[in-house]
């Protein structure tokens, strides 16, 4: 499968674009997706620029963690090809760790699969979640 992963950071803190494209990878792998080709993008902005385009996208006036848009109609077993987009907030995604108590690391592993399962199309369910720990657990 011809995978191609663009990182862009529009932010101020660091970012490791092999961990990212690592997570990729593996959450199409374990996901059993069958795909010649997948394009998605990563975009790391602020809260104020998460929250403009959860409004704009999901009528939704606050900042999120993840947002994912799959610029395809949508995985099935016929399409050969995905291209989409994640959106992700780097101050959310530290506040909902300290809120679950649990370290950065692994929350950012865990909304990064998120966002790519559901690109996948993939819904939110016990299946989903597991699949998220897993990869987690091996990163």
């Amino acid at each position: 499968m011809r995978t191609s992963i663009e990182i862009a950071n529009l932010t101020q803190k660091k970012i490791d674009p092999d961990l990212v494209k690592k997570v990729v990878r593996k959450t199409v792998k374990l996901a059993g997706v069958n795909l010649d080709c997948l394009e998605i993008s990563v975009v790391f902005v602020g809260e104020a620029e998460i929250r403009k385009i959860n409004q704009k996208y999901r009528q939704k006036k606050k900042s999120t963690d993840v947002l994912s848009f799959n610029l395809d109609s949508g995985y099935n077993k016929n399409r050969k090809a995905i291209e989409g987009e994640l959106v992700l907030c780097l101050n959310v995604i530290a506040k909902n760790a300290r809120e679950s108590k649990v370290n950065f690391s692994r929350e950012f592993v865990f909304v990064l699969a998120h966002g790519v399962l559901h690109i996948l199309g993939w819904r939110h369910g016990k299946k989903m979640y597991d699949l998220q720990d897993k990869i987690v657990s091996d990163s």
